[in-house]
């Protein structure tokens, strides 16, 4: 099973601009992906279409599961 973090910014011409973290652990908390969304602010190291990320909006984490199956 594999999990998504996706963390919803508004940038400055208030549109919703996602960042996604592949494989984040099991157990992050609230807290920790705040702490993360707040550095992501703070350091403005993305840029979008619509301008610098300006807030937080939400945040899930996002569960994939997938199932092989043998057709060989």
């Amino acid at each position: 099973m594999s999990k998504t973090l996706v963390m919803n910014f508004l940038n400055e011409s208030g549109k919703k601009t996602a960042i996604r973290v592949n494989n984040v652990k099991e157990d992050v908390t609230e807290a920790e992906v705040k702490a993360a969304m707040d550095v992501i602010l703070a350091k403005n190291i993305f840029a979008t279409t619509g301008g610098d990320l300006k807030a937080k909006d939400s945040a899930q984490v996002d569960d994939k599961n997938s199932t092989e199956l043998a057709v060989k």
